[in-house]
């Protein structure tokens, strides 16, 4: 089968169907564990840029040079058949090789059941990343409904009617990458169902209650940790002593857990950047190169567990109780007092070290920094509410013309200094990286830029309304001259103060574009100067975008100009390939990334899912990390977080399976004896610069 030659804007992604699998027709019900697939049932997304090769047996090629949204491929259920019915597996294996030979690849597969818009659609996926030249089998785990599902009102696992699967889809989920010949080039085979479920979750809803154990844990599953007793916690904890004990410090880190063998630049006394041959690095207070491999959350205990009106969730009683702060009580009774908190700085410390990890990241306990062990960052505000926000407007950001904001800005290190006293000591403490101010905020440009809208919409007093509306006199001098520029028929400036629609002409959207990018500078800069003014020596590391923010022009050239990192955070399998071309030369710090699985009987695997078992979670951790260290803007990468949420959900419902270590604090040792590799090894690593997949 041939077709025409496609024109220079199609050939950016390309999809060359090299052969399909071989075996019998897929029908509902399946018949056979490899999936058969027809031409027929492909559906290629963005089809005018797609070109199909000729048709064969035995495997996929997928070429993309542009993620853009959502490219790819569907496979569709065959001919015949409205779903697929994959009830009698446990998940989808499919293999996937790296065709490219400098590039790492990162794929997600998708599957969902019940229709896009009902109450019952529902989609999961996984996802993985490979080096050049590498192939491994991908999976995706299947929760099904008949098995997984928690009865009416108790939160659960993201279940699908396993019976009624309408795709597969196969794509590069929160596409971050720029266009660039050969961002993706892979072959994917053998797509087969892996047997069979676990029946063992299965639980008749009346014997379901009560589900959840005096340490937080799932009482319908059993594994190697699950902790039985309270003499199972002080056990573990002797066992990890003993182990930490033999331990030894990274031979290659000094006391900062800089590259105490690599180059010795300029020492300072403090944490700064630097470019050096061609890659951004942190370089320490002695003046030695810095990777920050961190962790999130560092701290005894966070999220408790909720009672509201669920006592029969639990097995023993919580009258008078409002919330069960399980990790808490796990600690007690695993420290043997109630006052542990000297003790488990100290073993936390000895631990961090053990794992390879030389930086405590955002949201990390006070005394954990105190200790003087380890650098650490700081978040000076997240989002502060109480701040003067758009009246009406839900962008998770302030109005950056008040004075009262910009009084608080310009106050806010000794406005967090009264609140936490680390604050104060970091100004002079060489141990402290430097500041984030905020944390994912949505400045209103995520598609058309909305947050001109939203001010046009507040009541006439809000302060960045009359900002617009004074930048707006001075363009325009008379209000005839605005409204024939907008096509708008505003009385008076005051009636364009009391109105609150929002024109559609291209001449407002043009104003509109101008004030937004002063809004983003403003923000910026009153960020920079809170800093500056008090600590100039000390590293802005920028607000925390999410992933697809940081790489627009209006964000990423405002951090170019106000900070000294931009720090993002990104849930997605690989960060080697990371930006466009035109993005500023700048250093780079992964403030959040995980992976999870369903395990250890959690509801969720988070944002990220990773196969199946604890193995393949930490080879998503070496790939992530392998591909940020050969990256040359990217100075560190730090894990969100430290401990699993709650198995129910935190305050606003995350119960994600992601921690180094679970709620009874028992680390995942494939993952951190991962971190230990990557801790070793990763100066000499980043220096070399190649995609390899040993650390050593």
């Amino acid at each position: 089968m041939k077709f025409p030659k496609l024109s220079a804007r199609s050939r950016h992604t390309c999809l060359s169907v090299v052969a399909f699998l071989a075996g019998f027709c897929v029908t509902a019900p399946l018949l056979a564990d490899r999936l058969s697939i027809s031409e027929s049932q492909l559906e290629v997304k963005r089809s005018d840029q797609v070109e199909l090769g000729e048709l064969g047996r035995g495997r996929l090629h997928l070429k993309l040079d542009d993620p853009s949204w959502n490219a790819g491929f569907r496979l569709l259920p065959p001919e015949g058949a409205t779903a697929w019915d994959f009830s009698s597996a446990k998940a989808i294996a499919v293999d996937v090789e790296n065709l490219s030979k400098d590039k790492q690849l990162r794929l997600t597969m998708h599957i969902s059941s019940g229709e896009k818009e009902a109450k019952d659609y529902q989609e999961i996926n996984t996802g993985i990343a490979l080096n050049p030249g590498e192939k491994q089998t991908m999976h995706l785990f299947i929760p099904h409904a008949t098995i997984y599902r928690s009865p009416e009102g108790v939160p659960g696992p993201k279940v699908v009617d396993s019976t009624a699967i309408h795709w597969i889809d196969f794509q590069m989920q929160w596409p971050f990458e720029g266009s660039q010949q050969g961002l993706l080039d892979c072959e994917i085979s053998n797509i087969r169902l892996v047997r069979s479920p676990d029946t063992r979750h299965q639980v008749n809803e009346e014997d379901f209650m009560p589900f959840i154990d005096e340490y937080g844990q799932y009482i319908h599953d059993d594994w190697k940790e699950k902790i039985h007793s309270s003499s199972d916690l002080v056990r573990a904890y002797q066992n990890e002593l003993a182990e930490l004990k033999k331990s030894e410090r990274p031979a290659e880190w000094n006391e900062y857990g800089g590259w105490a063998n690599g180059p010795k630049l300029k020492a300072t006394g403090y944490f700064r950047v630097e470019k050096y041959q061609g890659k951004w690095w942190f370089v320490d207070p002695s003046g030695h190169l810095f990777y920050s491999q961190g962790i999130d959350v560092l701290r005894t205990h966070t999220d408790a567990t909720p009672v509201r009106d669920h006592a029969e969730w639990f097995d023993f009683s919580t009258k008078g109780q409002r919330e069960l702060p399980f990790t808490d009580w796990n600690l007690r009774k695993k420290y043997q007092t109630d006052d542990y908190n000297a003790a488990f700085f100290d073993v936390l410390t000895q631990r961090l070290e053990h794992w390879g990890i030389n930086t405590i990241g955002n949201w990390g306990h006070e005394d954990l920094m105190n200790m003087g062990k380890m650098p650490y960052t700081l978040q000076l505000t997240d989002h502060d509410t109480k701040l003067p926000q758009l009246k009406g407007s839900k962008l998770k950001f302030y109005d950056v013309f008040d004075p009262k904001y910009i009084d608080a800005m310009e106050n806010l290190i000794k406005a967090a200094g009264e609140k936490s006293p680390i604050v104060l000591k970091s100004l002079t403490d060489p141990m402290c990286i430097g500041y984030f101010i905020d944390n994912e905020l949505n400045f209103g440009n995520r598609g058309r830029q909305m947050l001109t809208d939203d001010v046009l919409r507040c009541p006439p007093g809000q302060a960045a309304k009359l900002e617009l509306q004074k930048d707006l006199k001075s363009k325009y001098g008379s209000i005839d001259g605005l409204n024939k520029s907008w096509e708008t028929n505003y009385a008076s400036w005051d009636a364009f103060l009391e109105n609150r629609e929002v024109p559609e002409s291209k001449g407002f959207r043009e104003d509109s574009n101008v004030f937004f990018l002063k809004a983003v500078d403003q923000y910026f800069r009153l960020s920079r100067d809170a800093i500056k003014r008090v600590a100039p020596h000390r590293l802005y590391l920028g607000c925390r975008f999410i992933g697809t923010d940081s790489v627009r022009r209006a964000l990423f050239e405002a951090s170019e100009k106000y900070s000294d990192v931009l720090t993002v955070n990104i849930y997605a399998h690989g960060v080697a390939n990371l930006w466009v071309e035109a993005f500023p030369d700048m250093p780079v710090l992964i403030g959040e990334f995980h992976f999870g699985i369903y395990d250890r009987g959690m509801f969720a695997p988070g944002l990220a899912p990773a196969g199946l078992t604890q193995e393949e979670r930490a080879f998503a951790y070496a790939r992530f990390v392998q591909g940020a260290l050969t990256h040359p803007n990217i100075v560190g990468t730090h894990w969100f977080q430290f401990r699993d949420q709650p198995l129910t959900g935190r305050w606003d419902g995350e119960g994600y399976a992601i921690g180094f270590v679970d709620v009874a604090d028992t680390p995942y040792e494939e993952l951190t004896r991962t971190a230990r590799e990557i801790g070793e090894n990763m100066y000499t690593y980043r220096q070399t610069g190649k995609l390899v997949n040993s650390m050593k």
